[in-house]
């Protein structure tokens, strides 16, 4: 962990080099200043419907294994979603699958699956968007090209985890013969883990809840786009919604790259590259990417925080604990 922490706070110190390079800080200073701060309420209310959206598809695709409550599954969730934030090396994935398995004993491989399951969606629904963009406005080609590889891979990796799913049994018996040529005391805790996960996908066979979980998707990073539309009219960029749109693609694409906690740098530095595109300047593009990456996070953090307390446990012990929990059900090194 201390290896790709260290490589994340690497890129993002290049990222932030470069956002800051070339900058008049003076025409900074005079961004901030002149924004209506009026705006930043409405922005977080979406960016809180975005996560209570977010906790409602989640407990669709993971119904197959347990069922929750909105009211539970939406804390367990902003938990999550807290640690993704914070925490290195995308360690923060796994606490939502720990949280599940304190509460209702489910393996963390079965739940993982379900958040594997959940970003393969977030992919191919920004994809969707990405295409819906391309055919309005012109993008970096960088961007293009990145979201025309990322599809492809997100499509390949969800047929094949459809094939897993739908043909259960046949996969987890060539999983079993393929792991029997292992020695024995590796083999039974990967055989453990393997069906575990294959259970964690058992959504993808339902077509009607398929469907459902991408509406969902789409209407999510709608509401994200949203929330950065109505950033515009803060720093009074005279920029349509398909701008707004156009620009989380590029957020969602850039903070793909591995970065520091919270994807410091790598997402200013996309949030910029596709305003100044959009003829805004280094400077103001560069306090709105500041002012929408504080806005995106500070309330899924807040939340996630507050909600911490009531599963008895602080944030130093609850990342200790994960880390016990990924360890032995092997999915850590």
């Amino acid at each position: 962990m201390k290896r790709n922490l260290l490589i994340g706070i690497l890129i993002s110190a290049l990222f932030i080099f470069l956002a800051v390079r070339g900058i008049n800080f003076s025409e900074l200073a005079q961004s901030f200043q002149s924004a209506n701060y009026l705006y930043i309420i409405p922005v977080i209310l979406l960016v809180i419907l975005g996560l209570y959206l977010r906790s409602y598809r989640w407990g669709i695709i993971m119904a197959s294994l347990v069922k929750y409550n909105q009211i539970p599954l939406f804390i367990i969730t902003s938990i999550g979603f807290m640690a993704v934030s914070i925490l290195p090396a995308r360690l923060g994935e796994f606490a939502r699958p720990y949280l599940i398995k304190q509460k209702n004993g489910i393996k963390m491989s079965s739940t993982m699956a379900t958040i594997v399951v959940e970003r393969i969606f977030d992919v191919l629904a920004l994809m969707v968007l990405l295409f819906a963009v391309v055919l309005k406005i012109s993008l970096p080609p960088v961007f293009f090209k990145t979201g025309i590889t990322t599809l492809t891979i997100a499509f390949a990796v969800l047929l094949i985890l459809i094939f897993l799913a739908v043909k259960k049994e046949f996969s987890l018996n060539k999983i079993d013969q393929l792991l029997g040529t292992l020695p024995h005391q590796a083999q039974k805790p990967l055989q453990h883990l393997a069906h575990a996960f294959i259970e964690g996908l058992q959504i993808l066979p339902d077509l009607k809840k398929t469907l459902l979980v991408s509406f969902l998707s789409i209407v999510i990073w709608l509401i994200i786009a949203l929330s950065a539309y109505v950033l515009f009219f803060s720093f009074g960029f005279d920029l349509p919604l398909i701008n707004a749109l156009a620009i989380s693609v590029i957020i969602a694409l850039g903070v793909m790259l591995p970065a520091a906690p919270g994807f410091v740098g790598t997402f200013h530095y996309a949030c910029m590259i596709g305003l100044t595109s959009f003829g805004i300047s280094k400077s103001e593009a560069l306090s709105y990417a500041i002012v929408l990456h504080f806005l995106q996070m500070m309330p899924v953090v807040a939340i996630g925080l507050i909600f911490l307390p009531f599963q008895k446990i602080s944030l130093p012990s609850f990342i200790k604990k994960e880390e016990e929990e990924l360890e032995k059900e092997g999915l850590r090194d």
